[in-house]
């Protein structure tokens, strides 16, 4: 007798550049899949083990790919390693171009076939320590010449279209909007983590990192206001997002 598995629906997907260079990308895409169904049938050691996914890629000067995946499942989701060869890379304005990529994922397990998207950037932003020079964005240099602050009342105004602004969203976390309008125009955002009401940022940190990782114009993490909480948020932030920097001063300001 076949065993019967739970019904699941893909409820996110988020990619994470986990490097890139001129020859090679590397990118994880994390695909979470929501079960539903109740009794002893559903429980999660009835859950797959394995499931099958189908990944597109399309980019924006006409490439395309697609690859059968037979992965395994974690807890509530399955990890898909994708390489690219010569990929277009996500410079800010003023240093290059601003390419972006979609990932569309498939479950062949769901009749009708269900599919979900998520649109990214190829980019690696670093801080630059000790240098008068505060980023380095694939390896080059980054020169900020203004810093600008955020908060949730100047959502709707216009991003700076100059090269070399950096903006600070601070008092809340950007919607997906605002990042955006960032990927498009090139303009990188530092994130600063909403100082929390009960004392624990993290609460609400683990889904809104989630949410932001797919962003090229995400150039790292801002938690130098947070005091005492500073370096266990800092670390908690670090397992999250392994890829980018956390400052604890605002890089390129005076």
């Amino acid at each position: 007798m076949s065993r019967s598995f739970p019904p699941f629906r893909m409820s996110s997907v988020r990619p994470l550049v986990r490097y890139v260079d001129q020859e090679r990308a590397v990118i994880d895409v994390r695909v979470f899949l929501e079960f539903s169904g109740c009794g002893p049938d559903y429980q999660r050691p009835m859950r797959p083990r394995h499931v099958n996914l189908l990944l597109e890629v399309d980019g924006d000067d006409g490439f395309r790919d697609e690859l059968d995946f037979r992965v395994p499942l974690v807890g509530d989701h399955a990890v898909l390693r994708y390489e690219l060869v010569c990929p277009q890379r996500w410079w800010p304005a003023g240093m290059g171009e601003q390419p972006l990529y979609q990932i569309t994922v498939s479950a062949a397990e769901i009749q009708p076939m269900e599919s979900i998207s998520a649109v990214f950037g190829l980019t690696s932003v670093r801080r630059n320590a000790g240098q008068d020079c505060p980023l380095l964005v694939h390896g080059q240099e980054c020169p900020i010449n203004q810093v600008l602050a955020v908060d949730a009342i100047d959502e709707k105004g216009f991003l700076p279209m100059a090269a070399g602004s950096l903006v600070l969203v601070r008092g809340h976390y950007g919607p997906d909007v605002l990042y955006d309008a960032a990927d498009r125009a090139g303009i990188l955002l530092v994130q600063a983590v909403p100082i929390h009401a009960g004392g624990m940022p993290e609460t609400e940190m683990v889904d809104q990192i989630d949410r932001l990782l797919s962003h090229p114009s995400l150039a790292g993490w801002f938690v130098g206001h947070l005091g005492a909480m500073t370096e266990r948020i800092a670390y908690c932030i670090t397992s999250l997002d392994p890829t980018r920097s956390v400052f604890r001063a605002i890089p390129g300001a005076a």
